[in-house]
């Protein structure tokens, strides 16, 4: 608030050409609210300013978060328990680095997408067992002084765990490699991303950093501490999309809860690597059969074209390429093909065998 009347004064004169500012016998009038370089502003004043600024095509302003009280009064509806987790961790790699900062948010949900209370949070430090970064201090303010001798109880985390329908990660990738490498022994929940699970491109959102979701539905925070990130996160999932209309949940939930089919394009010819890199396959290593190929994941709805196209294009005859069918609770984990139900899927598996094998 301290800034924001500094700067507000500081431009008092350079926005009276753009907002309607008028001056009068060195007074300065916001909307019949007559000011001086002298004047204190309180919240009210500060929020007929901000909705000046944000009338005008020049300016934007957005506020920093705040945590709610609810999102929702509660309603007669049937809710369920989402856990938003977040993770810090030494580096990116789940083999060489570890984790040193686990924050959990628990809230109220419904299938519709609605948010309604935020509950109780769960937040521990663990002893990488070696040196942190100057990098990764700077970036998350953890040092080593703050982690050393500490250690996260596995126990307390399942227990915390044990009523939640959905764990929710910004990249669940990385937050559930690095979640079953620290605590192997607990049971396998549902798992959904809000980076990847949401069409941020097609909703006017460039990027899938946190920071700049923020940013887009005009509020910032101080990022890079898990709590703070799983709250935030719990925000933009209470958020309109802008062009769907949906509430992100909503969204987030109709992706997550559909299977989802990984395309292996195991002996593709080396001459096909561009054409199967522009079309989104990454370079990849097999969790379970250890063969190296470029593959793709894919909802259901797109499956039948891309078999078509990789008949096609890349092996130009018949095919059986391994495809591998992961559920909200076998996605993004490292166990991920011992935890698929192959006989959940045999329907869906005899359907994908006749699409490569047809003429």
């Amino acid at each position: 608030i301290i800034f924001l009347q500094l700067l507000c004064l500081y431009t008092l004169k350079n926005l009276a050409l753009h907002v309607g500012l008028k001056q009068k016998n060195n007074k300065y009038i916001v909307l019949g609210l007559t000011m001086t370089t002298n004047t204190k502003l309180n919240e009210l004043d500060f929020l007929k300013m901000v909705d000046t600024l944000n009338q005008s095509d020049q300016y934007r302003v957005i506020t920093k978060y705040n945590k709610p009280e609810f999102y929702n009064l509660c309603a007669d509806v049937p809710k369920k328990i989402g856990v938003f987790l977040d993770i810090e961790a030494t580096g990116l790699s789940f083999t060489e680095d570890k984790l040193i900062e686990l924050g959990m948010v628990k809230f109220e949900y419904s299938d519709d997408g609605r948010i309604f209370r935020i509950l109780e949070e769960f937040n521990g430090y663990q002893d990488p067992k070696k040196n942190i970064s100057a990098f990764i201090t700077a970036l998350t303010g953890i040092s080593d002084d703050m982690v050393k001798g500490q250690k996260i109880n596995e126990s307390a985390v399942a227990e915390y765990l044990e009523d939640v329908d959905l764990i929710i990660a910004h990249n669940a990738k990385f937050d559930r490699s690095f979640f079953e490498i620290t605590f192997p022994n607990i049971t396998p929940k549902a798992w959904a991303c809000s980076m990847y699970d949401i069409n941020w491109n097609s909703e006017k959102v460039e990027s899938h950093k946190l920071e700049y979701i923020a940013y887009k539905y005009n509020f910032f925070y101080e990022g890079h501490r898990a709590i703070i990130d799983c709250l935030v996160g719990i925000h933009i999932l209470s958020q309109e999309l802008y062009n769907s209309k949906q509430l992100a949940l909503k969204q987030l939930l109709d992706n997550a809860m559909q299977p989802r089919f990984k395309l292996w394009a195991q002996n593709a010819a080396y001459a096909h690597k561009d054409l199967l890199r522009a079309r989104q396959y990454r370079w990849d290593t097999h969790p379970a059969h250890g063969f190296k190929a470029w593959s793709i994941e894919l909802p259901e709805n797109q499956v039948a074209t891309e078999i078509a196209y990789l008949k096609n294009e890349i092996y130009n005859s018949q095919m059986n390429i391994p495809v591998d069918i992961f559920d909200a609770f076998s996605r993004f984990s490292l166990n991920s093909y011992v935890q698929q139900d192959k006989n959940k899927y045999t329907d869906k598996i005899n359907w994908i065998n006749g699409l490569q094998n047809a003429k």
